[in-house]
């Protein structure tokens, strides 16, 4: 049955008292968000409550609790926001069940949300279910998509089977199958730089709590001995062998020329494909993804995690032969659509620092001890925009993250050299005490400390990014009596992209099925977004799980407010258009709605450590 947009989620008045509408576990730090909004787009409803608040059961009105509110920064009004705000600690419910919180003077009441050991679960299973719905090459079928299927994208003629060698624009030949992995977001273009966080996120969130993930999501592979999310990592892993050379050379990405095909899913593409030249920033990263896989898969099938280790190792005789970036301009040298996969001169040494880290932790050689040891501490030529964890002392959340991932793997690896562990678990240990002790202050209404600066394109990605440091502060165990104390910080994050957030949206889409109130429900995607409108007049609504890149405080379209001009945590609207036909002009919603592989794994590496297994249920 083919599911249509719910205006009562997507429409519905932004409520005035923020929850998380899944709810939380039952000795979970838990913790509502009282908002007077003063500025920005819902800064009508103003909202005076009353010193004190109260929890009932959802089930019949039953008082469960009453608590007082604390006032957040002496009543200011946040810039963040544009909002008045108070905290609302229930910590003791411990009870599972079903509840919502009030305030007893006005009545004005949240969401309702659960308390339970699973509250996460079936979030999690929508939430990586997406990757299936981003499969190319095969067909999407109803047994498995339901309502959201189709016979398969880019498998006709000249497409991904065959696909041509592209260079400065002429496409010269070469067939090459390159069919399968994922789409990289909205669009139908499949990137082998873009996997740099995407497949680490998706292993490590395997690998750190193995009990999140199953084997019954309903997906081709469910059944078969192996967790699910590995099975979708496989998916991806052969479609980058596929893009590996002979020589272990990688080819940076495979795509269309242009965004030209019709309105539907992606087999409505007719387009002829493409694969561009081998980079060293590709290999690396390839190498790296390559060599993690082979640890994780090692379990499951032996056979499948020595081809891994097999291509992380040719891949980095390729670097071996190829000491310098190629190519020196860091582009790609083609004109495909979308983003050309460049790299910069650094990021060519961050990379390969991190296949060096990967492949020294699954093979114990100690070449590639030595290769992270003197690469890594050289501060100029592998900082990111003047970011460096070995000289600022700190880990920033949205630079050198390939870097961060190199030696969070290597400070977790014998013999590796103790002088660049020690540096790096105190750059580690700073960046999580200065999270602690901002999370609640005065840039931090919501209590998922960011800096203002990153409510920017694709700040939900980087929500992720915020409390993985406090994850891996966790897990490297560089504060043991602060460990449990980052680890609830960190599940702060999870509660705003669940809807503990100024405008109450859940950022994953259409989730009413999981206990959501109000999800998006109109992301930029060429699938999705492009659905027509049925006879009833409704858009059919996007398929579950799928995070949207978020609020952008930069949104490029200054005639579409909001977003444009609202307070940074408020810079979002639910809508999917590009083109506006009245106006001749772009409308750019991707800047805001379009999801992406690598915003779903920052998701999924995190909504994992405090999620436990579960099934699909449709």
């Amino acid at each position: 049955m083919m599911l249509h947009l719910l205006l009562t989620c997507s429409t519905a008045a932004i409520p005035t008292i923020h929850v998380d509408q899944f709810g939380w576990r039952p000795d979970d730090t838990k913790v509502a968000i009282f908002a007077d909004p003063q500025k920005g787009q819902n800064a009508g409803a103003a909202f005076n409550p009353s010193s004190a608040f109260e929890v009932r059961d959802a089930k019949d009105d039953r008082v469960v609790f009453r608590g007082r509110l604390s006032v957040w920064q002496n009543g200011a009004v946040s810039d963040l926001t544009g909002d008045r705000v108070w905290h609302a600690d229930f910590s003791p419910v411990r009870t599972s069940g079903t509840y919502f919180v009030t305030d007893p003077k006005s009545g004005a009441r949240s969401f309702k949300f659960r308390i339970g050991e699973d509250v996460f679960a079936d979030v999690l299973v929508d939430a990586a279910r997406t990757f299936y719905y981003q499969r190319a090459g095969t067909p999407i079928t109803k047994q498995f998509g339901g309502a959201w299927n189709h016979p398969g994208g880019h498998l006709g003629k000249g497409q991904d089977k065959e696909a041509q060698y592209s260079q400065d624009g002429k496409g010269l030949g070469g067939s090459r199958d390159v069919s399968g992995g994922w789409y990289d977001a909205g669009d139908p273009n499949k990137y082998v730089p873009f996997l740099e966080t995407t497949m680490f996120n998706l292993l490590w969130a395997y690998d750190r709590n193995p009990q999140a993930f199953g084997d019954a999501t309903n997906i081709p592979e469910s059944g078969n001995g192996t967790p699910d999310i590995l099975d979708e990592c496989r998916w991806e892993l052969e479609w980058l062998l596929k893009m590996q050379d002979r020589d272990g050379g990688v080819f940076n990405r495979n795509g269309n020329r242009t965004y030209s095909a019709p309105p539907g899913p992606w087999s409505v593409d007719t387009q002829e494909r493409f694969y561009t030249g081998k980079t060293t920033w590709a290999t690396a990263i390839a190498a790296a993804s390559f060599a993690h896989a082979a640890r994780t898969f090692q379990p499951f099938d032996r056979a499948f995690a020595g081809t891994m280790r097999a291509a992380a190792e040719r891949a980095w005789g390729y670097l071996e032969k190829h000491p310098k970036m190629e190519p020196s301009d860091g582009k790609d040298g083609d004109k495909l659509a979308a983003a050309d996969g460049g790299c910069s001169a650094n990021g060519d040494v961050r990379h390969r620092i991190y296949a060096a880290a990967e492949l020294f932790k699954t093979t114990a050689d100690g070449k590639y001890s030595t290769f992270v040891s003197r690469n890594a501490p050289d501060i100029a030529n592998t900082n990111e925009n003047g970011m460096h964890p070995l000289s600022n002392h700190v880990v920033d959340a949205l630079n050198h993250m390939s870097l961060t991932q190199a030696l969070f793997v290597y400070a977790g690896t014998p013999e590796a050299n103790a002088t660049v562990v020690r540096d790096f678990k105190l750059a580690v240990h700073n960046s999580a005490e200065q999270i602690r002790l901002a999370t609640g202050g005065k840039d931090d209404p919501y209590l998922c400390y960011t800096l203002p600066d990153h409510y920017c394109w694709g700040s939900n990605q980087g929500k992720g990014y915020w409390a993985r440091i406090l994850v891996m502060a966790a897990d490297l165990n560089v504060e043991p009596s602060r460990s449990a104390e980052y680890l609830s910080i960190a599940e702060g994050y999870v509660h705003y992209l669940h809807g503990r957030n100024a405008l109450s949206w859940c950022y994953l889409t259409n989730m009413a099925k999981d206990g959501a109130s109000r999800s998006v429900m109109r992301p930029y995607h060429k699938w999705f977004g492009t659905m027509p409108v049925g006879s009833d007049g409704q858009r059919p609504a996007p398929a579950p799980g799928f995070l949207v890149g978020g609020p952008n405080k930069a949104f490029s379209v200054s005639w579409i407010a909001p977003p444009f001009g609202e307070p940074p945590m408020k810079a979002y609207k639910d809508w999917d258009l590009a083109w506006n036909t009245d106006r001749n002009a772009n409308e750019a919603s991707w800047e805001i709605t379009e999801p992406a592989i690598y915003y779903q794994a920052s998701y999924i590496s995190i909504a994992a450590c405090f999620a436990t297994k579960a099934k699909f249920h449709p």
